[in-house]
């Protein structure tokens, strides 16, 4: 194993943006601080690592039997849920086009919003093991697949670009069927300058590329490792590799077919970094 050392400090955060909210009378509002999340599993993963931020708990009447748990669960939070018809359930919803066309699952909560680092905290990595880089990754499902693959695997933070990126919108919550809640996300300007604060911290980047001479099983991983995984199709931007210690690859590939779907290389190389 290899090791950096030196320092860095930090400067501040931000919340995620706030989220349209319908009032429960007529028409709708903005009130701001405020995260909407549906879906089971979502709202379940809500209550199992932030149920104080929980504010409002809306469920579709006749949907009760199929979400006892999370009526037990709110009501432990005593947080009174509220049984709705469709229409009203809908409009306290006030779902875009997008959010409407996913599964709400007769289920969503009103929670004040999660804590979005910036490039500014890296410092608080300075005791991080496994960071995920993600460089233009712009499909929300490629970005919710990482996001649950980090969680289950223990990832301790995923750096999203700000600009060129998809972001942590309701949908992207849904799809990640809790892993959002388990891993810290920073949304950073500048990837490169990023990488280069961690390498200060300590950290080894190694950019996932089907360029690397090494693959995943013969490379010699830092105790401290960033892995930066790259946009779908064009793969890691040449100012990217620039300042990675290495580039790994997964073995495999036939002529036509030389990489995998970015959410399932993620899964694999984070794999093998938890082996």
């Amino acid at each position: 194993m290899q090791k950096r050392h030196s320092e860095w400090k930090t400067k501040g955060k931000r919340v995620a943006p706030s989220a349209r909210v319908a009032q429960s009378g007529q028409g709708v509002t903005v009130l701001p601080m405020m995260e909407k999340i549906f879906g089971i599993h979502s709202v379940r993963a809500i209550f199992l690592t932030r149920p104080h931020a929980i504010r409002r708990i809306i469920i579709l009447a006749g949907q009760e039997p199929y979400l006892e748990d999370l009526i037990e669960l709110a009501r432990r939070a005593k947080i009174k849920p509220e049984i709705l018809p469709l229409d009203k359930f809908l409009r306290i919803a006030n779902f875009t086009e997008e959010e409407r066309r996913q599964k709400h699952q007769g289920i969503y909560i009103f929670a004040e919003p999660r804590t979005i680092y910036s490039e500014n905290d890296l410092d608080t990595l300075r005791d991080a093991r496994v960071i995920l880089a993600l460089d233009q990754v712009s499909n929300p499902q490629n970005l919710a697949a990482i996001l649950r693959n980090a969680a289950f695997f223990g990832v301790d933070a995923v750096l999203l670009l700000k600009n060129r990126s998809a972001s942590l919108t309701p949908e992207v919550v849904r799809i990640a069927v809790g892993g959002a809640e388990y891993v810290r996300i920073f949304e950073v300007i500048n990837l490169a300058r990023s990488l280069d604060k961690l390498k200060t911290l300590g950290f080894w980047v190694y950019g996932l590329d089907e360029r690397g001479e090494k693959t995943l099983a013969e490379t010699d991983f830092g105790d401290q490792t960033v892995l930066v995984v790259g946009a779908e199709g064009e793969g890691l931007r040449h100012r990217t590799r620039e300042f990675c210690d290495a580039l790994v690859r997964i073995p495999g590939g036939r002529p036509g077919l030389g990489s995998l779907n970015v959410g399932v290389a993620t899964a694999v190389a984070v794999a093998e970094l938890f082996r």
